[in-house]
């Protein structure tokens, strides 16, 4: 029985030193020459122990040297309703930390690492005047890159809002001077040195078009372009007066024009154009009582210029746009155009009332070096009554007839019948043109009046192109 059961020992023994040998994962391969081994023991190393709330000093009275450098991505947009400035930016940030040091040679060679930025220490360079539109929204800054001497390289993107105030005074040829301004919320001056990484100096340019010296190149924005395609950083340092040290802060401000293309024919253009038509409203003759529709034409149209002009930009800033006042100095204009054509259309129409104009106002205006000649308007003259003119000639051959009918009517009593007849005669025609004559009078009369009107409204054309054009060369120029 013991030796026929030996072989079903063996039997059974074998079976579970081949099931062991299954069973037991064999890590002799990877421990002596996956990269990967390396790597994962190197993370074991560097994260034991790590505390990521204290500073990468090695004294306490060290400062930690962090070295950042901004890269535009792209102009988001500037709004004008609540004084925002949106824009994406790259925040390269360097420093070295001696927790995260190791030899090269024995991980395999392996250089540098990525660690999660959560377990790690990192720079709390924050944007100060952040706007309320939204907090800055980061995107890839999950993961900080470590060499094997300690040096840490960080490369958030980073969309921020920050209040921008706004001058639309120049609108729409404005140009908007934003600043971002970043700081370390919690670290003095002596706790975060802050530098830039091309230069040491506290002030550098910040390119925004070369692809060689920026991360990115910006996207142009449809509505505003960057001014010289640069922006200027610059580290200062600040005291308040909660703390005792002072404080790093770094500024970095961008200057962006209005593309006016659109505006310029949407606003400028109309504006130009209306102001225009209104000293035209003096060429309409005087006599016109089509003028107050004009003008009152010109008002219904400056209106809807400036709802227009009220979608384009908010009303709601301090600075009013010089185009704005434009507008409003038009409206006025108009106002006072319409105001003043009704006055000269009643003064015109005062020849109607068989008032002669005074001696001293026909000399001024219309004599022959008055206001007329002066104004290219050609001499005036009223025309010539021919029927007083042939009735003073009728009045001496009427002298002469009656002469010689009292000479004649001693002679012939017959004769007298037909002088009576001749006199019935004459005397109606004499009516008919001392009718005549005195329509003829009171024409010239209205016609003095309106030449009056006439040179006025020459005279105010003049003054309000010239107050025109004033206005437009300093307001819309």
């Amino acid at each position: 029985m013991e030796w026929g059961s030996q072989p079903n020992f063996i039997c059974w023994a074998t079976l579970c030193v081949v099931f062991l040998c299954l069973a037991t994962p064999s890590h002799g391969h990877i421990k002596g020459e996956g990269a990967v081994f390396h790597e994962e023991r190197l993370l074991t190393y560097l994260q034991d122990g790590y505390v990521k709330e204290a500073r990468p000093a090695l004294r306490s009275d060290k400062a930690v040297d962090v070295s950042i450098k901004f890269s535009f991505v792209r102009i988001e947009d500037l709004i004008e309703t609540t004084d925002t400035f949106a824009a994406t930016m790259l925040m390269v940030q360097t420093w070295t930390d001696p927790r995260l040091r190791w030899n090269a040679s024995e991980y395999g060679g392996l250089q540098e690492v990525r660690l999660a930025k959560d377990k790690l220490w990192t720079p709390d360079v924050v944007l100060y005047n952040v706007a309320v539109q939204g907090t800055p929204e980061a995107r890839y800054e999950d993961m900080v890159t470590v060499t094997s001497d300690g040096g840490m390289i960080w490369v958030p993107m980073v969309t921020m809002y920050a209040t921008c105030p706004m001058d639309f005074t120049r609108f729409p040829y404005d140009v908007q001077t934003c600043t971002l301004v970043f700081g370390s919320w919690a670290h003095t001056a002596k706790q975060l040195a802050v530098s830039f990484l091309s230069t040491k100096q506290s002030e550098t340019d910040v390119d925004m078009s070369d692809m060689e010296d920026s991360s990115f190149a910006v996207h142009e924005h449809p509505q505003w372009a960057v001014v010289e395609n640069s922006a200027k950083a610059r580290i200062t340092s600040k005291k308040y007066a909660c703390c005792v040290d002072h404080f790093t802060l770094i500024s970095v401000t961008c200057s962006l024009a209005r593309k006016p293309q659109f505006y310029r024919h949407l606003t400028v253009g109309p504006a130009a154009v209306l102001g225009l038509l209104v000293p035209v409203l003096f060429l309409l003759p005087a006599s016109t009582k089509e003028k107050t529709t004009y003008g009152l034409l010109l008002l219904v149209c400056l209106t809807m210029m400036m709802m227009i002009l009220e979608n384009a930009i908010p009303f709601s800033h301090g600075s009013l746009p010089h185009l704005a006042s434009f507008y409003l100095g038009t409206m006025v204009l108009t106002c006072f155009s319409i105001l003043l054509s009704v006055m000269i259309i009643n003064l015109s129409s005062r020849g109607t009332r068989r008032k002669p104009l005074p001696a001293w106002i026909h000399t001024i205006f219309l004599g022959r070096m008055g206001l007329r000649r002066i104004l290219c308007l050609g001499n005036y003259s009223p025309v010539d009554n021919v029927y007083s003119t042939a009735l003073r000639s009728d009045d001496a051959l009427l002298n002469d007839v009656t002469m010689d009918g009292d000479v004649t009517s001693t002679s012939s009593p017959t004769s007298s019948g037909g002088d009576q007849q001749l006199r019935e005669i004459h005397r109606c025609v004499r009516f008919i043109m001392g009718k005549l004559a005195a329509d003829d009078s009171y024409r010239n009369v209205d016609q003095d009046w309106e030449e009056l009107g006439r040179v006025i409204d020459r005279c105010l054309f003049i003054i309000f192109f010239t107050f025109y054009i004033f206005t437009a060369v300093s307001l819309l120029v």
